[in-house]
């Protein structure tokens, strides 16, 4: 028997979150793949907070503001000073 979220559809935009810890890196590629939006936590704002974007380029920490979610799919995240959060979103 299938449970309701495979009979009603999963309700929201996302339905995925991993928390990426300061001081460690993640890639959103092999299993991780299909990361769409991400979100500062409480001090990952720090100068060496690093959010490289799957089309290339890279945004630091101070440049963004914690506890927004941002619509960009993330390549690879270095957090320094708190947890970045990183969404999956439905198709």
């Amino acid at each position: 028997m299938a449970n309701q979220f495979d009979r009603l559809g999963i309700p929201g935009k996302y339905y995925h979150a991993i928390k990426v810890e300061a001081d460690t890196t993640a890639s959103f590629t092999g299993s991780q793949y299909g990361a769409h939006a991400f979100m500062l936590g409480n001090g990952a704002d720090d100068a060496k907070t690093e959010i490289h974007v799957v089309g290339g380029g890279k945004i630091m920490g101070p440049d963004l503001t914690e506890k927004v979610i941002y619509d960009i799919s993330p390549h690879k995240i270095h957090p320094k000073g708190g947890a970045v959060y990183v969404f999956k979103r439905q198709q």
